[in-house]
C-alpha cells in the first residue's frame, strides 16, 4: 500500500515528539472519520460494523458479528470496501493504538478515497481534515 501520509502537515504532526496523543480519543477521530468516508461513499455491509464501533458498552456477541461482516467485506471485489473494513477491522481488534497502527489506518483511508478520486482532488483536504481533528487530542 502507499503511504499517502509521507511528505505531509499530517505526518509531521503525528511525529512531533514534543507532545503525546491520547490513543483513545485518536480511536475515536478515526472511527469518525471511517463514517465520514461511508457518508461520501456509502457500503451496506459496513453500517452494523460502523454502529458497534461508535457504542460505548460493546457486547461480545456484536463484537463477533461485527468481525465477521467486515472479514466478508474485506474479501468482496471492491478495492475501495476492502480499504475501509481492513481499517475497521483494526480498530475492533486493536485494544491499544499505536503511532504505527494510526498511520496504517489513515493510509488504508486515503486509499479507499483514491478509488473514486484522484490524489489532487483528496489529499489536501483530507489531511487538512485530520490536522484540524489531531491538535484537539494531543496532550503534554
Amino acid at each position: 500500500m502507499k503511504n499517502w501520509i509521507a511528505n505531509t502537515k499530517l505526518n509531521a504532526l503525528l511525529d512531533d515528539d514534543s507532545h503525546n496523543l491520547d490513543y483513545v480519543q485518536v480511536r475515536r477521530v478515526l472511527i469518525e472519520y471511517c463514517e465520514k468516508h461511508q457518508e461520501t461513499y456509502p457500503f451496506e455491509i459496513l453500517d452494523k460494523p460502523l454502529a458497534y464501533l461508535g457504542q460505548h458498552k460493546k457486547s461480545e456477541t456484536n463484537h463477533e458479528m461485527a468481525h465477521a461482516e467486515l472479514s466478508i467485506a474485506a474479501a468482496e471485489y471492491c478495492f475501495s470496501l476492502n480499504e475501509i473494513a481492513e481499517t475497521l477491522l483494526e480498530l475492533i481488534d486493536a485494544e491499544h493504538l499505536t503511532l504505527e497502527q494510526v498511520k496504517n489506518i489513515i493510509n488504508h483511508i486515503f486509499e479507499a478515497y483514491s478509488c473514486n478520486e484522484s490524489p489532487e482532488e483528496f489529499i489536501e483536504r483530507e489531511v487538512a481534515y485530520l490536522c484540524e481533528k489531531l491538535p484537539f487530542i494531543i496532550t503534554g
